[in-house]
């Protein structure tokens, strides 16, 4: 796995209105990524919102690259382990248009993360990160 830095959250291009926007206040990322665990975050962390230009690869050793003259500031709110059956309608708000339920965001992330169908269930844990723009 790439060692990428920590003060960084990296959106794709179809994003980057919402970001310019303030429109998007809240992310998910498979898996447990708490303070302290491997590309987690912490609340309180000041981290720079960057938008790709291309996509990295852990498994190929290539890191990601970013458009030039954007990046935005945020502060991290709140950061919340949970299983994607243990989410709620309200965990949703501040996401993407795209990510308004469970059965999208199991979409989502498949789609980001390269998962084949049926990886993603009830029972896989998600991180939901909350921030505010600075």
């Amino acid at each position: 796995m790439l060692d990428l830095p920590k003060d960084e959250m990296a959106f794709r291009k179809i994003y980057k209105d919402l970001l310019e926007s303030e429109k998007i206040t809240t992310v998910f990322r498979p898996g447990k990524r708490d303070c302290g665990d491997f590309r987690g975050y912490c609340p309180a962390q000041i981290v720079d919102a960057k938008v790709l230009d291309s996509i990295g690869a852990d498994w190929a050793k290539v890191a990601p690259k970013f458009l030039e003259g954007f990046l935005r500031k945020i502060k991290i709110k709140s950061v919340e382990i949970k299983t994607l059956g243990a989410l709620r309608k309200e965990d949703f708000s501040g996401s993407s248009p795209d990510v308004q339920d469970i059965e999208s965001l199991i979409y989502h992330l498949g789609l980001i993360y390269n998962l084949e169908k049926g990886a993603l269930k009830h029972d896989s844990v998600v991180t939901k990160i909350t921030f505010e723009y600075i």
